[in-house]
C-alpha cells in the first residue's frame, strides 16, 4: 500500500479516535453518534459572506425533505443558457449517517469559493427508510429546482456521489440545458466487489471492503439478495445507456477500495462520447473521506481547491 504522509496519518488518527469499535458494524444509533462526534471535531469556521437558510421541500409521496441553502453575497453569478446556476450537494455517509450539519462547513466553503448558490439535502437514511427513499428525495429536490428554472451542477461525496450519478441517469434529458455536469468525489459507482482496488485496499484506513458490503446491504433491508438488479436509480453503472449524461468529473482517493469504480465509469462514458475526466493524480496519497482533511492536509486542501475550480468551470461553461 502507498505510504501515507504524516498529515494524512494525523487525519486518520483523529477520525478513528471517535470510533471505539469497527465503524460499519456498530449499532446504527451508536454509529451516528460517533459520526457526529467525528465531523464536529473537524468543523471549520464558515465564511461570513455566505447566507444560510433552511427550507422544506415536499416530495411526491408527501414527505417533507429538509434542505439548506448557501448564498454567497456580493457575487454576480453567471448564467448558462439563460438559467441561473445552482449547485446541488449530496452528502456521503453510506446511506446511513449524515445530515444537513455533517457537511455544513464544507458546503459553505464551496459556495463561497465557487460563487454559486448551493443547496444540500437531508435525504432519508437506512435502515429506517429503505431504497428508493434516498434517491426519491434527491430527485424531488432536483425536480423542484428544475421547475424553478435553475441550471444544476450535481456534486456528491461517497454515497452522495452515488446518488448524484443516479440523479444524472434519471434526468439526463436535461443535459445541455438545465443539467450542466456532475462532480463525483470518491464515489461508489459499480457495486463490484471483484475490482483490483477492492482487493488491494480491502482494509484501507477509513473504508474497507467489508464496510462497503454492509452499506450496500443495509440500504435494501440487510440482504444483497434483494438488491434491485439493473436499476439505474440504485447503482449508476446499472443504467442501460450512458448516452446523454452530462460532462462528468471524477475525484477518486488513491487508497480506497472504490478507486477503480471511477475508471470503470469513465471508460463507460467515453465509449458513448460523454465528456468525462478521471482526476486520479490529485487523489494520490489520499484516503476515503479526505474532504474533512482539507484544512490539515496539503494534498487534501489542494484536491478540494481543484474540485471547486471544476465546479466553477462547469458553471461558467468552461468545462
Amino acid at each position: 500500500m502507498t505510504l501515507l504522509d504524516p498529515q494524512m496519518q494525523a487525519f486518520i488518527a483523529q477520525t478513528l479516535q471517535h470510533y471505539p469499535v469497527h465503524g460499519a458494524v456498530t449499532d446504527v444509533i451508536q454509529q451516528r453518534q460517533c459520526y457526529r462526534d467525528m465531523y464536529r471535531s473537524f468543523s471549520a469556521p464558515k465564511p461570513t459572506r455566505v447566507q444560510i437558510k433552511d427550507e422544506l421541500v415536499k416530495g411526491p409521496d408527501g414527505h417533507l425533505i429538509p434542505i439548506r441553502h448557501y448564498r454567497p453575497q456580493g457575487i454576480s453569478s453567471p448564467k448558462m443558457l439563460s438559467y441561473p446556476v445552482q449547485v446541488v450537494y449530496l452528502h456521503g455517509g453510506g446511506f446511513v449517517v449524515g445530515d444537513l450539519d455533517s457537511h455544513d462547513d464544507l458546503c459553505a466553503e464551496m459556495a463561497n469559493i465557487c460563487g454559486f448558490n448551493l443547496v444540500s439535502v437531508a435525504y432519508r437514511l437506512a435502515p429506517e427508510h429503505q431504497y428508493p427513499c434516498d434517491i426519491n428525495d434527491c430527485l424531488a429536490l432536483v425536480d423542484h429546482l428544475i421547475h424553478l428554472g435553475k441550471a444544476i451542477i450535481l456534486v456528491g461525496d461517497s454515497a452522495g456521489a452515488t446518488l448524484a450519478a443516479c440523479v444524472a441517469n434519471a434526468r439526463s434529458s436535461y443535459t445541455g440545458t438545465q443539467l450542466l455536469g456532475q462532480v463525483l468525489i470518491y464515489p461508489a459507482l459499480a457495486n463490484d466487489a471483484s475490482t483490483s482496488s477492492m482487493h488491494e485496499h480491502a482494509h484501507a484506513p477509513l473504508l474497507t471492503k467489508e464496510e462497503m458490503t454492509f452499506y450496500h446491504n443495509i440500504r435494501v433491508g440487510g440482504s444483497e439478495a434483494i438488491a434491485p438488479i439493473q436499476d439505474p436509480l440504485y447503482c449508476p453503472m446499472h443504467t442501460q445507456s450512458f448516452e446523454g449524461l452530462p460532462p462528468s468529473h471524477l475525484f477518486p482517493a488513491q487508497i480506497d477500495p472504490l478507486f477503480d469504480d471511477c475508471e470503470l465509469y469513465a471508460q463507460a462514458l467515453k465509449t458513448v462520447g460523454v465528456a468525462v475526466k478521471n482526476h486520479t493524480q490529485v487523489g494520490d496519497g489520499l484516503v476515503h473521506g479526505y474532504l474533512r482533511a482539507r484544512h490539515m492536509s496539503d494534498k487534501a486542501g489542494a484536491n478540494f481547491q481543484h474540485i471547486c475550480a471544476t465546479v466553477t468551470a462547469l458553471g461558467r461553461g468552461l468545462s
